[in-house]
């Protein structure tokens, strides 16, 4: 029998002989690096090219996709090819909307490759898009670029492509409270979404660390107060602000095009330190210090914990007419079907503190504080539904879920048994747990130095995503509620664009197959050699991704310590290619003593350019309730491209020299769109 290690060595091996080909446009159409994997491919002879000439017609439903991919052409081609409504049979590119093509979908299409000609199908403009996607796919990596190499031969092999997906929400959440994203990252991000065929954008607007969406009626929501880190916490100004109105609907026209939706998060009752600080009649008691915003991680200094000592009132009227206000904002702003209420980890030990919540209880006959959420979740659902929308929350309002109206979908976040706890009591649910679709968890190592949240027990690889089944434990009828998947990017510890690029790729690339593919018929061997040209299109998108080791740069060991402070040093020449703020950690990871640091410098050709003094410790902890003392923060205002760069520690152990560990070096360039690290 073929060990899988075996299996894999001859698949990529195949993958490296086919890379080469698939750069200058191999004959066969089998030989493709597409994700998701399409669902039926046969290939012909013959290739189709893309010429100067080349035109591309247009059936009506078709116009918005075709602009989208002709843009795309442009902009690594530099040519301006000729669209025009669809007239007759003519040589080219023809985008053909059909009602005909029923058993595909609203997102299916078809691709008919010929040496004169590319017939694209699909029953609706969603669908073909998801084809323009597939033909950037088997175009060659460089039409990711912005400027092309002029002797580039764009060729497709001829054949056929019928495809469409298993789930109909394939998302990715982003976390823009914790930490706040502009505009131009989140087009970024939609732009891969779309290669991938990811279509639905959760943008978490509001918690704790910020409310992120102007909102007309309540304008104290987006004060400096509310959306500004405190100036104690030392937080980069772009990790602060909100969406304009007229930047959300920017967005939301965006991801349209991209056949994206958009779905808003307003996190209610819990998480909303930020409206209680504005609109203190809303909360619950009046607790409202400190008197700001500040980072997650700054939350057990504070509060003692991570949780917030205020919630929205559920008692009070006044709290459900700010909701539908707010709410009401959001309808009009957002399209999509689905608005996001929250509904997480809601602290009842707050409510049953206060005698008011007690007594209302009483009056309405709610035995606990589980029924009580239940009734503020039935009126936040109304209001929502009164607007045109659908409700949906966190799986935590589940927890009373005989009084919870079924038209409130769930989005389970704790584990398989919510998601048949939600899809066995007839709620749609949208898969997205913890283990394994949580990416700010680490991917491979606790002391790899990535930027991820060490403080779960699992450990999220790209197999475990790969291979998870949404409808583990249920039967057909039940599975029908399966809504789809969902990966979340929650930003407490993954702050800079580049570590987040790293915990979502490739692992969002392995979410979009699980959301595509038919149940069973997944191969991670096969993925695996197709995200060898992926990893060269992400580069060519300016997309750092995980490899192997994490940020890990060297090592120290007990030869290099002694009883009283002394300095170490590193080449990090080759790790230093930008202008930057740099994050080095010191993992450690054996031995009978720990390491004890109180000063780091960046040194430039001998020169010090940069340097953080604190004392911190390279020990065993890998939480989130203190302070990491074992990361240093330093930031490089002027690269050298010529200088020698080596950093410096002034370091010894503690009650001993039987130490050693991993040192890191992760460098986030100013140029956070356009500079990633050399490979």
């Amino acid at each position: 029998m073929m060990t899988r290690s075996l299996k894999i060595i001859l698949v990529l091996g195949l993958a490296t002989s086919t890379s080469f080909s698939q750069e200058t446009q191999p004959n066969n159409l089998l030989l493709n690096h597409i994700i998701p994997k399409p669902l039926l491919v046969s290939a012909a002879s013959g290739r189709f090219e893309l010429k100067t000439t080349t035109p591309l017609y247009y059936s009506k439903d078709a116009l918005v996709p075709t602009g989208v991919f002709t843009a795309l052409l442009k902009n690594s081609t530099g040519i301006n090819f000729k669209t025009v409504p669809l007239n007759g049979e003519k040589p080219g590119i023809l985008f053909i909307v059909s009602d005909t093509l029923n058993s595909l979908g609203e997102e299916g299409y078809k691709l008919k490759i010929g040496t004169q000609s590319i017939h694209v199908y699909a029953k609706t403009g969603a669908g073909i898009f998801n084809a323009t996607q597939t033909l950037r796919q088997l175009l060659p990596v460089d039409i990711e670029s912005k400027k092309s190499n002029g002797k580039i031969n764009w060729r497709i092999p001829c054949g056929e492509i019928t495809d469409k997906p298993r789930y109909s929400w394939r998302g990715y959440m982003q976390d823009v409270s914790r930490t706040f994203y502009g505009v131009d990252v989140m087009k970024k991000y939609m732009n891969v979404m779309a290669l991938y065929k990811l279509n639905v954008l959760h943008l978490h607007l509001t918690d704790d660390q910020g409310w992120r969406i102007e909102i007309k009626k309540y304008p104290k929501l987006t004060s400096q107060k509310t959306t500004v880190f405190d100036a104690s916490s030392k937080q980069p100004a772009e990790r602060s602000g909100f969406y304009t109105q007229d930047q959300i609907r920017d967005l939301v026209k965006y991801a349209a095009a991209r056949n994206i939706t958009i779905i808003p998060e307003i996190d209610v009752p819990g998480h909303s330190w930020p409206t209680v600080l504005v609109y203190p009649e809303l909360g619950v008691n009046q607790n409202s210090k400190p008197d700001y915003i500040f980072p997650f991680l700054d939350s057990w200094s504070h509060w003692g914990n991570q949780f917030t000592p205020n919630t929205l009132d559920p008692t009070n009227e006044k709290v459900y007419e700010f909701l539908d206000d707010v709410f009401t904002e959001l309808a009009q702003l957002f399209p999509a079907a689905y608005i996001h209420f929250g509904g997480d980890e809601v602290r009842h030990i707050l409510w049953e503190k206060e005698p008011h919540v007690q007594q209302f209880m009483k009056e309405k006959s709610l035995k606990n504080t589980n029924e009580l959420q239940s009734y503020f979740v039935s009126r936040i659902s109304t209001i929502i539904k009164e607007k045109g929308k659908k409700p949906i929350g966190w799986n935590d309002i589940l927890s009373d879920a005989k009084n919870l109206t079924k038209e409130t979908a769930i989005m389970s976040w704790l584990g398989d048994e919510a998601i048949a706890d939600a899809a066995k009591n007839g709620f749609y649910v949208v898969a997205t747990p913890t283990d394994p679709f949580y990416f700010d968890i680490t991917q491979a190592d606790r002391n790899d130095g990535t930027m991820s949240d060490l403080a779960y027990g699992n450990i999220n690889s790209l197999e475990k995503i790969y291979n998870y089944e949404p409808e583990t434990g249920l039967s057909a009828e039940e599975g029908k509620f399966i809504l789809g998947v969902q990966a979340n990017q929650w930003t407490a510890i993954t702050q800079e664009l580049k570590d987040m690029n790293v915990q979502n790729f490739p692992r969002l690339l392995a979410l979009a197959e699980v959301g595509w593919i038919p149940k069973g018929e997944r191969n991670l061997d096969n993925f695996e050699a197709r995200l060898i040209i992926n990893r060269n299109r992400l580069n060519a998108l300016k997309i750092d991704y995980y490899k192997p080791g994490g940020y890990i740069t060297g090592k120290w060991e007990p030869a290099q310590l002694s009883s009283d402070y002394q300095n170490i040093e590193w080449d990090v020449t080759k790790k230093t290619y930008a202008s930057g703020r740099i994050t080095t950690g010191f993992y450690y990871t054996g031995g009978a003593n720990f390491m004890e640091i109180k000063k780091v410098e960046l040194l430039e050709s001998g020169k010090v350019v940069a340097q953080d003094e604190h004392i911190g410790t390279a020990d065993k902890f890998r939480g989130t309730h203190k302070k990491k003392s074992f990361l240093y923060h330093l930031q490089l205002n002027n690269y050298n491209p010529k200088a020698k760069y080596t950093l410096r520690i002034s370091a010894k152990g503690i009650n001993g020299t039987d130490s050693r560990g991993n040192f890191t070096y992760n460098l986030n360039p100013f140029d956070r769109l356009n500079v990633v690290e050399p490979k």
